[in-house]
């Protein structure tokens, strides 16, 4: 195993030792969150987002449970002095990314650098339940760049190891997309690899000589490879429609249109009635505000939408609706929903080859009576 490597399982798998990762059972006690520099953390996501030029951000999360309002009130405590102080947790932090990265520019040859480090903290969750601990840094030539190529797995010689309680989330930035990984990641945030923004391992895995291993590139996805056919085939009884290819049956499409046009009419007439009563307004000489009314959808955290989107869709819908629905990029829906599942407040199932996102009592197969 080359230093190089050694310095990023360092930093990887022993992130306790950056951190003082440990079992989130005494928040609470005098030498817990809000009253020592070192917080006790259940879980850790580490996040490598790579882009067009080879550099990658890293990106530290640590996350513990927060079980009443005394541990509550203990780390927001804490993540105000996070954010606004120069802790030991943040000085560590910086030390041995600076060490790594200079490790790997002497094993690689490629020059390096660890620039733009950020921190902070927040409480997050359903029930402000889950407190989360941010760390970044960027690592410039992280990757190979081979013309169209962006290739990833050189620096982990003899292989990397993601321990108990820990996932490896490998990002796809601006300017790139996934071509191949090696090995098959646990999810994706799309159906394909080549389709998702972000690849996902959960631990304790153990990856073999240079793996993880990922070949990004600057190339367009070819509409073919996303291009669903809907076939018609004649039987003796007349034309009939087969379900389209790796979708959902040919009726629940039809279903799903006639909802959407059943919803189109109601807002045509709601708009409708709103504009005549804005004419009444102005007959009755009541003038209506110059200003534009803030939409609910920008008044609602990510959480709050995901939430009213599942409800207004019955409790369960599809990942990839939840992408249409919201517009935002496939690898923030499928950060979040890792958010709100680790945090209890809602579910996933992979059936076929997408996931199917439900609350509490409507994962399919427990349907609710009406």
């Amino acid at each position: 195993m080359s230093r190089a490597t050694a310095a990023v399982c360092a930093l990887v798998v022993a992130s306790a030792l950056l951190v003082g990762v440990t079992p989130a059972s005494g928040l609470g006690d005098a030498d817990s969150v809000g009253t020592a520099d070192d917080p006790a953390f259940s879980s850790v996501h580490f996040t490598i987002t790579v882009n067009e030029d080879g550099s990658a951000r890293w990106t530290f999360q640590y996350r513990t449970p927060l079980e009443n309002d005394s541990q509550r009130a203990d780390f927001r405590d804490f993540a105000a002095r996070f954010e606004n102080e120069t802790l030991p947790l943040y000085e560590n932090f910086q030390d041995r990314a600076g060490a790594l990265v200079a490790d790997g520019e002497n094993v690689s040859g490629r020059s390096m650098n660890a620039t733009d480090f950020s921190r902070s903290a927040r409480v997050t969750g359903l029930s402000d339940n889950l407190g989360v601990v941010e760390m970044s840094f960027t690592w410039t030539a992280f990757a190979r760049v081979q013309g169209e190529q962006v290739l990833v797995g050189d620096l982990f010689e003899g292989g990397l190891y993601v321990g108990e309680s820990q996932r490896l989330v490998l990002e796809a930035g601006d300017g790139v997309r996934f071509a191949s990984v090696s090995p098959q990641p646990d999810s994706m945030a799309g159906e394909t690899v080549e389709e998702s923004d972000s690849v996902t391992w959960f631990g304790p895995t153990e990856f073999a000589d240079e793996r993880p291993q990922a070949t990004l590139t600057t190339a367009p996805l070819p509409t073919t490879a996303t291009t669903a056919t809907t076939a018609v085939t004649t039987t003796g009884s007349g034309p009939t429609e087969s379900e389209p290819t790796g979708g959902l049956p040919w009726a629940l499409y039809a279903l799903l249109a006639v909802v959407l046009a059943l919803a189109a009419v109601a807002g045509v007439v709601w708009w409708r009635s709103r504009r005549d009563d804005a004419a009444d307004d102005r007959d009755d000489g009541t003038a209506a505000s110059a200003e534009p009314a803030v939409p609910d959808a920008e008044l609602q955290s990510d959480e709050d939408r995901v939430r009213s989107l599942l409800e207004d869709h019955g409790g369960r819908m599809r990942q990839v609706q939840i992408v249409e629905e919201t517009d935002w990029s496939k690898s923030k829906v499928s950060m979040l929903l890792s958010e709100m599942e680790e945090a209890g407040e809602l579910s996933r199932i992979r059936i076929g080859r997408e996931n199917v996102v439900s609350l509490p009592g409507h994962e399919p197969g427990n349907d609710r009576e009406e």
